[in-house]
């Protein structure tokens, strides 16, 4: 018989999935002391982070000296791989970062441990659109760690020399197609690069939200929703008059790479870059934010991070306890210090924004406050998500037509929305 796999099982019923269902939520809730003795286990994604998580995990240990907490990074290409397959072999991480795509699935599943219980955790103190989104059918199951929107850098050298200004902040789509041929007629490099290829959440998410479409809502896609559709064509109309690289360039070499190369005028890109502009940019002088253009309406996609604990830790009562030093405000601050992502602990995002004041990080944290989008998300988001990369990556290109893909792509989604 072939194994029902994490993915596959949770699109059925919960009852029909290939793991038992935790019969309690641990074998170890005494009360933690400074003598309590264990070990856990902590997985994370983002090298740029190690710093803030090797200062979590110090901070942990100053109350609990005896629990060893042992941290391990995995790639993101791998990382969502690795953890379903350690929920299949039922040996999940005692502590892992989660994302919104994938919340719904491993609560819903009974994977991870209700976080409400957490006494020194008071949920007004992180954004409400990302408490909500780590909550599913009335509890709290992440508390979130940092947040992420998108903006646009610009590199004022490549503008000066093309002999092009800046954008305003109150720009418009038309203003920024007009900057990308403004370019392409220069000859000194392309008008934007951005990630079409690996999801909509830098890219098409942003676009369509401006546009006044919808990816998603409630058990409805929106991709054949003509104003999805005019925020989808844009991507394809960049690329086919070479104001944007093809999709084979892009995948090649990053978008960020190409930018940092001084190939591009522009990169639409998440707040978590500023850590490795800071890092890489050659010269970060020639530097500035500014927000996206808006088309119907000024958009932004928000999204951010979460610490959870594994339901069935042996060590719960410690999982829980460090999920609420990670996300504690002494380590949102050093978050902010070090620069790797905007905490989502209200009232430090400041230092964030200093990481270099030359580049108005402070667009990021305003655009959250105004004009966020809260990331689309379902069930068994991975399903559609590889629709999305399969069906509108070949329309971008060119090889097929949006509004064909689009109609498609809204077709098989609503499919898996209604098996969910």
């Amino acid at each position: 018989m072939k194994r029902r796999t994490f993915l596959t099982a949770s699109a059925a019923a919960t009852s029909a999935f290939g793991l038992a269902a935790c019969g309690s939520e641990s074998t170890s809730t005494a009360e933690l002391t400074k003598d309590t003795v264990g070990e856990l286990n902590l997985s994370y994604w983002d090298k740029m982070q190690t710093a803030t998580v090797e200062a979590g995990i110090k901070k942990f240990n100053e109350a609990y000296p005896n629990i060893k907490v042992t941290p391990s990074i995995t790639a993101y290409k791998d990382y969502w791989t690795k953890l379903r397959t350690q929920a299949e072999g039922d040996n999940l991480p005692d502590v892992f970062w989660m994302n919104g795509p994938n919340i719904k699935l491993y609560a819903s599943n009974d994977m991870l441990a209700p976080l409400d219980d957490l006494a020194n955790v008071d949920w007004n103190d992180y954004p409400t659109a990302l408490v909500d989104l780590y909550s599913v059918d009335g509890k709290h199951y992440g508390v979130p760690k940092d947040y992420d929107v998108v903006a646009v850098w610009c590199n004022k050298d490549l503008f000066a020399a093309a002999g092009v200004d800046l954008p305003q902040a109150d720009w418009t789509w038309d203003d920024f197609r007009a900057i990308c041929t403004k370019f392409k007629e220069s000859g000194k490099g392309y008008g934007v690069v951005c990630d079409v290829i690996g999801g909509g959440q830098e890219s098409y998410y942003n676009t369509i939200a401006q546009a006044g479409g919808f990816v998603i809502d409630g058990t409805k896609s929106g991709y054949d929703d003509p104003k999805t559709i005019e925020g989808l064509k844009i991507w394809a109309e960049l690329i086919a008059e070479g104001s944007m690289p093809e999709i084979k360039v892009m995948t090649d070499t990053s978008p960020r790479k190409l930018f940092q190369a001084g190939q591009a005028a522009m990169f639409w890109a998440g707040s978590w870059e500023a850590g490795v502009m800071k890092e890489e940019f050659s010269k970060p002088e020639s530097l500035v934010v500014v927000p996206l253009p808006k088309k119907e309406r000024e958009a932004t996609i928000i999204h951010g991070l979460a610490y959870v604990a594994a339901a069935k830790s042996a060590q719960l009562a410690a999982a829980k306890a460090l999920v609420q030093v990670m996300t504690s405000e002494e380590i949102a601050l050093v978050e902010a210090t070090n620069g790797s992502a905007i905490p989502a602990f209200n009232g430090t995002q400041e230092a964030w924004t200093k990481l270099d004041e030359r580049w108005g990080l402070e667009v990021y944290t305003e655009q959250a406050e105004k004009n966020s989008v809260a990331y689309p998300v379902s069930k068994n988001t991975a399903a559609w998500n590889e629709k999305e990369n399969e069906l509108l990556v070949p329309a971008f290109q060119g090889t097929t037509q949006v509004e064909d893909a689009a109609t498609e792509l809204a077709s098989v989604m609503n499919e898996l929305l209604a098996a969910e």
